[in-house]
C-alpha cells in the first residue's frame, strides 16, 4: 500500500492581500457604512471634547482660577489648559474605535495594523529612531538665520514642572490619537470606498493630509505646506510599513521635542497658534521627515515586517496517491471567517491590542 503524502499549494497561491488603507474594504462593506462612521465619530469625539472642556472649567473654578475657558489660566501655557488641549484630541481614538466596532463591525486590531493588533515592539524601536532624528534636526534649526534661540521667558519653576510632566504623560496621547483618527480610521473610511486599492489609497492619502493640515487653523503657504507634507509622509508610512507605528513614533517624537522646547520658554500658547513659518524652517522639517521616513522603510525591510493582511487563492488540491483528496492547510482570511474548531483559551486579545 502506497502511502498518500500531503499535497499543499505553492507559495505562489498565496495572494498578497489587502495594505492598510484597504482593511474595512471586505466582503461585508457597505458604501454608507463609512457616512455613518465620520458621522458618529464627530459626533463622539465632539460630545467627549465637550465632557472634557467642562470638566476642566470646573476645576479650574475650584482652584481659584477663572470659569471662562478663554481666560489665561487655561490657555496651553498654563498646565490645566495644556491638558485639556491634549484630552481633547486624544478624543479622536475611543471616536474612531467606536465607528470600527459599531459602524463597520470589525476588530478594532485592523485600526492599528494588518497584523490585526498594535505593534509595541515595533513602535518602542522605531521610537529611538525618530528621536535621534528629530533630535539632530532640531538642533540643527538653530543654525539657521536668523540665528539664536529667539526671545525666552522661562516660566516659575512650579508651572514647568507641571507643564513638562503634561507634556510627557499625555502628548504621546494627543499625538497617537492624531494618527490614528487621520491616517488610521479616515484613511481606511475613504479608501474603502474605492474599488481599485491604488487610487483609494492616494485620495485617502490626499485628503486626510489636507484635513491634517486645515485642523490647525488658519496658516500661511509654508506652515501649511510644512504640515500638509507631514500628512503625506505619514500615510506613505502607514501604507508601507502596514500600520500606524511609525507614523505614531515620528509624530511622539516631534511633539515630544518641540513642546518641551517651547514648555522651557514659555512658548507653548504661541506654537500651538503659530500662522506662519519661515521656509527654511518648513524645507529643513520636511527633509527630517523624509529622512526618518527612509530609515523607517528600511528597517522595517530589514526586521521583515509584514505589510499586507493575508489573504489565501481557492487552490484545488491534487489528488493523492490513492485517490484521496487532501485539503489545503487552513489558512487566515478576512475577519468574520470563522473555524469550525474553537480557538484555545488564552489566545489574542479580542480588541487587538496584543
Amino acid at each position: 500500500m502506497t502511502v498518500a503524502q500531503p499535497s499543499y499549494p505553492p507559495s505562489s497561491a498565496w495572494a498578497e492581500g489587502d495594505r492598510f488603507p484597504q482593511l474595512l474594504r471586505t466582503p461585508r462593506h457597505r458604501w454608507w457604512q463609512p457616512v455613518l462612521g465620520i458621522a458618529l465619530a464627530t459626533v463622539t469625539g465632539v460630545v467627549i471634547a465637550v465632557v472634557v472642556v467642562v470638566l476642566v472649567t470646573l476645576v479650574a473654578a475650584a482652584g481659584g482660577g477663572s470659569a471662562d475657558p478663554r481666560e489665561d489660566s487655561l490657555s496651553a501655557d498654563s498646565p490645566l489648559g495644556l491638558l485639556a488641549n491634549n484630552l481633547v484630541i486624544s478624543a479622536m481614538i475611543p471616536a474612531s474605535m467606536l465607528a470600527v466596532l459599531v459602524v463597520h463591525r470589525q476588530r478594532i486590531g485592523w485600526l492599528w495594523s494588518v497584523e490585526g493588533r498594535f505593534r509595541w515592539r515595533l513602535l518602542g524601536r522605531l521610537l529611538v529612531v525618530a528621536f535621534v532624528v528629530v533630535a539632530l534636526f532640531f538642533a540643527a534649526s538653530f543654525f539657521l538665520p536668523p540665528a539664536g534661540i529667539g526671545h525666552v521667558d522661562p516660566p516659575p519653576a512650579g508651572t514647568l514642572a507641571g507643564l513638562l510632566s503634561v507634556i510627557l504623560l499625555t502628548t504621546p496621547l494627543q499625538s497617537a490619537a492624531e494618527e490614528i483618527g487621520f491616517r488610521g480610521y479616515l484613511t481606511q473610511a475613504i479608501a474603502s470606498w474605492f474599488g481599485r486599492p491604488l487610487a483609494g489609497t492616494l485620495v485617502a492619502g490626499a485628503v486626510t493630509a489636507t484635513l491634517f493640515a486645515l485642523a490647525h487653523g488658519g496658516q500661511e503657504p509654508a506652515l501649511f505646506l510644512d504640515r500638509f507634507a507631514f500628512g503625506v509622509i505619514a500615510s506613505w508610512l502607514v501604507w508601507r510599513t502596514g500600520g500606524l507605528a511609525a507614523a505614531i513614533a515620528l509624530h511622539v517624537a516631534n511633539n515630544l521635542v518641540s513642546l518641551g522646547w517651547t514648555a522651557a520658554t514659555g512658548s507653548i500658547e504661541e506654537s500651538l497658534t503659530a500662522s506662519a513659518l519661515d521656509w527654511p524652517y518648513a524645507v529643513l522639517d520636511v527633509v527630517m521627515m523624509l529622512v526618518f521616513a527612509v530609515l523607517a522603510a528600511r528597517l522595517a525591510d530589514r526586521w521583515h515586517v509584514q505589510v499586507r493582511r493575508p489573504r489565501p487563492l481557492s487552490v484545488t488540491p491534487e489528488p493523492a496517491t490513492d485517490g484521496a483528496a487532501l485539503s489545503p492547510p487552513g489558512a487566515v482570511g478576512y475577519p468574520d471567517q470563522r473555524s469550525s474548531t474553537p480557538p484555545p483559551s488564552g489566545g489574542e486579545p479580542p480588541w487587538g491590542m496584543g
